[in-house]
């Protein structure tokens, strides 16, 4: 995918779904590692690209949350409510 199309599509999800896209993203780094390192994977280049991705990912998040959109953690309701003691 061209950069600047990438770049375009990042920006018009919101922080929750770009949350969503990094967890997804940083797991598929994290197989590529480990392919990498028990030499199942040839291509070295893959990481250096979901690196990248990474980086653009969060570079938009926070130039969302300066401009004033919510943050995924209040973007996103919780699993389960809090308790109250007494």
């Amino acid at each position: 995918m061209p950069l600047k199309k990438e770049r375009e599509e990042l920006r018009h999800k919101t922080v929750a779904e770009l949350t969503l896209a990094l967890r997804d993203i940083k797991q598929e780094l994290y197989e590529i590692r480990t392919k990498i390192a028990t030499r199942q994977e040839e291509d070295n280049n893959r990481s250096k690209i979901l690196r990248r991705r990474i980086a653009r990912i969060h570079a938009i998040i926070t130039e969302k949350e300066r401009a004033g959109e919510p943050a995924a953690a209040a973007a996103a309701p919780s699993a389960a409510p809090a308790k109250e003691q007494g």
